[in-house]
């Protein structure tokens, strides 16, 4: 029995991986409370995942692929007892469900044992005359046994006569879009071929060299390793690193596809991210850390790029 339990478990991993193959960086391993060595590779793999995640959502160390700017929303629609009556095509790509085995089940089937928790605190604040509109972080299940962390929006529609509908749930998540990666390449491939019909085709030069490739490498090193030291001016870190002020911010943008200073305040906004989610550090702390004025600010700044508060992370994690 305990070996049936174990290839289970290391079958998830399996199936984990092979979505992390096909581009798709949100599934999550359920965590138990063993303490053997497969559940340190499953909570590696959960930490992989997230890092790759990332990497792309905050462009820190790949430039975002137009491939996997495909905003793709669950939409879920429900009657009066919170069971499904609708759903839209992304919801069985993303879980994997057919859609005749998720219409009439109540919605909290389709959540992970925390997110029941939060499920029915929030059924249960709903009143029956009032509109409401309500953002929560949710986990689902998927069919193969997988975990699908999102940020949601229930939302209370308005009464129709003779409508079963009464709420409306949706989800928001990043995928590979498999469809425009292929046009892309379809474009590339047909450009290629056009230009050796040419007898001098043009070929486009990088700007860089090995050396500039190595300088500005080290300068996005020393901005990571300095996140709570004032910005130098472009000037100054020109000299330091023996090239001019003109290179380095051509080349640096061609290399990390981004400025300077977009580099470094991506930076300090993704650090400040994993020390809010991770630890309990007050966010004044985590502010002066990654070099914002205040907890103010860094707020805002946190806002603007992740669309929900420092307060709103550590809250859900």
């Amino acid at each position: 029995m305990e070996n049936i339990t174990y290839n289970g478990r290391l079958n998830k991993v399996f199936q984990l991986l092979i979505e992390l193959s096909r581009g798709n960086f949100s599934y999550r391993l359920e965590r138990s409370d063993k303490r053997d060595e497969l559940e340190a590779l499953s909570a590696m793999v959960n930490i992989v995942a997230e890092e790759i995640k990332d990497s792309f959502l905050h462009q820190g160390y790949v430039n975002m692929h137009d491939s996997y700017m495909h905003m793709v929303q669950m939409i879920f629609f429900l009657d009066d007892t919170f069971k499904i009556t609708y759903i839209n095509q992304d919801v069985t790509k993303l879980l994997h469900w057919e859609n005749s085995e998720l219409l009439d089940q109540p919605m909290v089937n389709l959540l992970e044992k925390k997110s029941i928790l939060k499920w029915v605190d929030l059924t249960n604040s709903l009143g029956s005359d009032q509109d409401f509109e309500s953002e929560m972080r949710l986990v689902f299940k998927t069919k193969t046994d997988l975990q699908l962390p999102a940020y949601c929006k229930m939302v209370d529609l308005p009464q129709v006569e003779n409508s079963i509908v009464r709420y409306m749930l949706i989800s928001s998540d990043i995928i590979k879009n498999t469809k425009l990666y292929e046009r892309k390449l379809q474009s590339k491939i047909l450009k290629q071929i056009r230009l050796t019909k040419h007898k001098h085709p043009v070929e486009e030069k990088s700007f860089l060299n090995i050396s500039d490739l190595e300088t500005f490498r080290a300068i996005g090193n020393f901005l990571k390793n300095n996140l709570d030291k004032n910005a130098p001016s472009l000037q100054d870190l020109a000299h330091e690193f023996g090239t001019n002020e003109y290179k380095l911010k051509k080349g640096f943008k061609e290399l990390f596809g981004m400025t300077v200073f977009q580099f470094l305040k991506n930076e300090r906004l993704r650090n400040a991210h994993v020390l809010v989610k991770s630890s309990n550090e007050p966010f004044k702390r985590i502010a002066r850390q990654n070099g914002f004025k205040n907890a103010t600010h860094f707020s805002r700044e946190f806002k603007a790029r992740y669309g929900y508060t420092p307060r709103d992370l550590r809250a859900n994690s």
